[in-house]
């Protein structure tokens, strides 16, 4: 919530900030930045205090961040997004671990988490125009996703204090020792994957209202466009786990996933404006579902809690900087080229990549990581 209501009240920020759209970008591309330094940092920190006291800093820390963005200046907004920014990296990597660590048949958790998530962002995106107006300012609307968060944190305050006592008391928790998976071509694979779809993702929320506005679209219908991509991701966020927790061999879902990622940007090159609405419903279906196979492959790929961690880490890690970088790569493609359409086979090349780079770790099978120091509390 507190990253994608920034996006359609953005105009009123450089204004009333001064930034150019380079700043712009700078300030959005900041917390993708902060979700690949987690990648090394969090499960540092869940080794120190454990997954559950983490996750109850990560809430209070975003809730901070958020917070920060009440004061119209620059230093403050950009500091409160990258604090904020830190703040979901830790619930980032540790969700999936908590999920695999606590449920048996994690693939509904898995998708009620996601698609929560997938909600969450489209309904702040939807709000934070009409919050703007009700609040009178750009900076309240931002700040006031700060109250989602410290509810998150109250909810978890209760298990974060039940599994400091047990530890006090001196109780039987489960250990793990610090675990290295980045030799293990499985690994590498789901890496592929969750970049991949990322890339793709965050390249469609930023430039397609723009691609279809230069290809004659209305303001408007370019921005519905978007909506419905986003929109439609939410119920396959919640079914792509479900299904794929329970076949044995998640291949063909990754390879249908792929397909469809580049239809819907083949049909793009085809016609950008009369079938629109049928390229958006595609690509916002495969959206929601390749994000949510991705996070539950993480945990049905790690045997325990360490792999577990380990592995988002470094999925998340890598995913995210090449996920951070894609806008900006995309748009000097599409300044170079002089449009839209070098950028949309750009696009299908990374679908096809996604898709074949990710089979192997869709394949039945788990990681196998090189143990390192003893002492993991999870």
């Amino acid at each position: 919530m507190a990253l994608t209501s920034v996006g359609p009240v953005l105009d009123d920020l450089r204004a009333g900030l001064g930034l150019s759209h380079a700043g712009a970008g700078a300030l959005t591309t900041l917390p993708l930045l902060c979700f690949a330094g987690a990648g090394a940092a969090v499960p540092w920190l869940a080794r120190r205090i454990g997954a559950e006291l983490s996750l109850l800093a990560g809430m209070l820390t975003l809730a901070a961040g958020a917070g920060l963005r009440i004061v119209p200046e620059l230093a403050p907004v950009f500091l409160g997004t990258f604090v904020l920014g830190v703040g979901i990296a830790v619930a980032n990597v540790l969700m999936p671990v908590v999920i695999k660590r606590e449920w048996a048949r994690p693939g509904a958790m898995m998708g009620g988490y996601v698609s929560v998530m997938s909600g969450g962002a489209a309904l702040a995106a939807g709000l934070a125009v009409p919050l703007e107006h009700a609040l009178g300012s750009w900076e309240a609307a931002l700040a006031i996703w700060a109250l989602p968060a410290l509810v998150a944190a109250f909810v978890w305050l209760p298990v974060a204090q039940a599994e400091r006592r047990r530890r006090a008391a001196g109780h039987e928790v489960e250990r793990h020792e610090a675990i290295s998976v980045r030799g293990d071509r499985t690994a590498w694979s789901l890496t592929i994957l969750f970049a991949g779809q990322s890339v793709l993702f965050y390249t469609v929320v930023t430039w397609m209202a723009e691609l279809l506005r230069d290809a004659g679209m209305s303001d408007a219908k370019a921005g519905a466009m978007v909506s419905i991509f986003l929109l439609l991701g939410i119920p396959f966020a919640l079914l792509g786990p479900m299904f794929a927790a329970r076949v044995p061999d998640q291949r063909p879902i990754v390879l249908f996933l792929g397909v469809l990622w580049t239809i819907g940007f083949v049909g793009l090159l085809i016609s950008r404006t009369g079938l629109a609405p049928l390229w958006m419903v595609i690509l916002g279906v495969t959206q929601g579902g390749s994000f949510a196979v991705a996070m539950t492959l993480v945990i049905l790929r790690a045997p325990d809690g360490a792999h577990a961690t380990a592995l988002a880490g470094l999925v998340q890690g890598i995913g995210y900087i090449v996920a951070a970088a894609a806008p900006l790569v995309m748009g000097a493609l599409h300044d170079l080229a002089g449009g839209w359409t070098t950028v949309l086979w750009a696009l299908i090349a990374v679908s096809l990549l996604m898709w074949l780079g990710g089979l192997r770790a869709a394949a039945p099978g788990v990681v196998r990581g090189r143990r390192k120091a003893a002492g993991y509390e999870a």
